[in-house]
């Protein structure tokens, strides 16, 4: 069989090894994708010899200039990763287990896993296939090697959901029946690992998929009960279905603008996608260079969006209160949602051990997320006002003055208000738009944020001119000052000092400039 890949350091980093180590077994999804005909442009390598990985490894990285670190020592398994080009290059290499190649093929999850090419150089390799990997690839079908491959690790039992929809595959009637039974022992599996699992299946185009398929499979509750408890959580108008299902469509709709936003070529789009992103154009370069910041664990920005999604709603499930109207229909309520959602989430992320930045990033988007629709109700005759946008974005980036989390409860408020409604285009959706248009120009724009970032006057400075002593007062003036300057009622810093007297001069706050409290 020919076979080679197609990176040169791929090729010396399999030549090296081999005289270094013996034979050289390329396996797991390289394999497959090889064989499914998507395997081309691979960046990452899974790779058995017969013994010593680790020092091998070693010995290999010394020579090629990779980087090398045990990656379970216990299991002699060593990564390499070689970062001189535009994109890193991975290569796990782990010791044979089971004495024989066969015997290691045989202790992987599924069939189409379990297939290896023993690297034979100049472009010609074996293909070794005891579990018979390659008819399932033809049938297009998801099976385990063993009942106990399912069994004997729990992280199948997600991976498995994921493949099927990643590669758009059945799974074997036998596996699903197995699946379907010991689902619940998900919970074994380390937080890390699920993690792991979960952020590559909310990373696939149709994340909304992957969240209907966890619960279908019996999944959703053991991990994530908390987005299984939205289920059945009635809303009144203008939502037409319940939490869980509103939450589905928004995660669509959130997977659609990361797409874009990533530059995924898209098939033909409806007149609402449409609308959406030639509103957004203006900003996508800047967009771009927002959202694809890595946040922790080269997880980036982009992909944080379907997470939000996933969480922006899950305080309903605490918050929902029922009000009886005069005609004898009722309303349902969710006051403060926002605050209870951001609080589930955490404590979701940490027992799934996310960061700290990631966590509290998914935090303060949650309690922001119904601000961009409040805007919109409230400016519905014309545009939002600089002191509200300056407001939006002072708040939404913990009291500073930062687009940041502003940027992403913007994107999200728009994936929700797509997701309130089945029918398309949402209502008013033109006009929303616009909004969300006034807003990113604000943020992005010369004469936005930029502009009105550093105040025309600071704390020491309004305490010489007026001596007043450093405290909650001296923080209120200070805000008010910033607003008024974001607003354009002053300019320069005398005018802002002759607001700061104004200010002062009211009745109570003269004589010992105690300053009202804000509204």
């Amino acid at each position: 069989m020919s076979w080679t890949p197609r990176h040169p350091a791929f090729q010396a980093l399999l030549y090296t090894l081999s005289q270094e180590s013996g034979p050289v077994y390329v396996v797991g999804g390289a394999v497959r994708d090889f064989l499914l005909g998507s395997g081309s442009a691979i960046t990452d390598l899974d790779v058995v010899v017969e013994y010593s990985a680790v020092a091998a490894a070693r010995r290999v990285a010394d020579k090629l200039g990779w980087a090398v670190y045990p990656l379970d020592s216990g299991r002699d398994v060593a990564r390499l990763i070689f970062t001189a080009g535009p994109v890193p290059l991975v290569c796990d290499v782990a010791a044979m287990r089971g004495g024989t190649i066969e015997s290691d093929l045989l202790a992987r999850d599924f069939t189409v896993n379990a297939m290896a090419l023993r690297w034979m150089g100049r472009g010609a390799a074996e293909l070794l296939d005891p579990a018979h990997g390659q008819d399932d690839i033809k049938s297009r079908l998801l099976r385990r090697v063993t009942p106990l491959s399912l069994a004997d690790d729990p992280i199948r039992l997600l991976r498995i959901v994921r493949l099927a929809l990643q590669l758009d595959f059945s799974i074997e009637e036998e596996t699903l029946v197995q699946l379907l039974r010991i689902g619940d022992t998900i919970k074994l599996a380390s937080p890390e690992r699920v993690r792991d699992e979960l952020w590559k299946m909310f990373g696939l185009p149709a994340a909304d998929q992957a969240l209907e398929q966890l619960h279908q499979f019996g999944l959703l509750r053991p991990l994530l009960p908390e987005l299984a408890a939205m289920e059945h959580v009635a809303q009144t108008a203008p939502h037409d279905t319940d939490v869980y299902h509103h939450t589905v469509r928004v995660v669509r709709h959130a997977a659609a603008l990361r797409e874009w936003i990533k530059g995924v070529p898209q098939a033909a789009v409806d007149e609402t996608t449409a609308a959406w992103q030639k509103a957004l154009a203006p900003w996508r370069y800047r967009l771009r260079q927002h959202m694809l910041q890595t946040v922790a664990a080269e997880r980036m920005r982009v992909d944080w969006l379907v997470w939000f999604a996933l969480w922006h709603d899950v305080g309903k499930t605490e918050t929902r209160s029922t009000e009886h109207l005069e005609n004898g229909a009722i309303r349902y309520r969710f006051l403060g949602h926002e605050d209870a959602g951001a609080v589930l989430a955490a404590r979701r992320l940490e027992a799934l051990h996310f960061s700290r930045i990631e966590i509290d990033l998914t935090q303060a988007v949650i309690r922001a997320h119904m601000r961009p629709h409040h805007l919109y109700k409230s400016f519905s005759t014309g545009p939002i006002s600089h002191r509200a946008r300056f407001r939006f974005f002072r708040d939404s980036g913990g009291r500073t003055v930062d687009a940041m989390p502003g940027i992403d409860t913007l994107l999200l408020a728009l994936a929700d208000y797509q997701g309130i409604y089945s029918a398309f285009p949402p209502p008013n959706w033109d006009q929303y738009l616009r909004h969300v248009a006034e807003m990113l120009a604000y943020a992005f724009d010369e004469d936005g944020l930029v502009k009105v970032r550093t105040p025309l006057v600071d704390g020491r400075m309004v305490m010489a001119h007026f001596d007043i002593a450093p405290g909650p007062e001296l923080g209120r003036l200070l805000e008010h000052l910033h607003e008024a300057q974001a607003a354009g009622e002053v300019r320069t810093q005398e005018e802002a000092l002759a607001l700061a007297a104004d200010w002062l001069a009211k009745p109570g706050a003269s004589d010992n400039r105690q300053l009202p409290a804000r509204s």
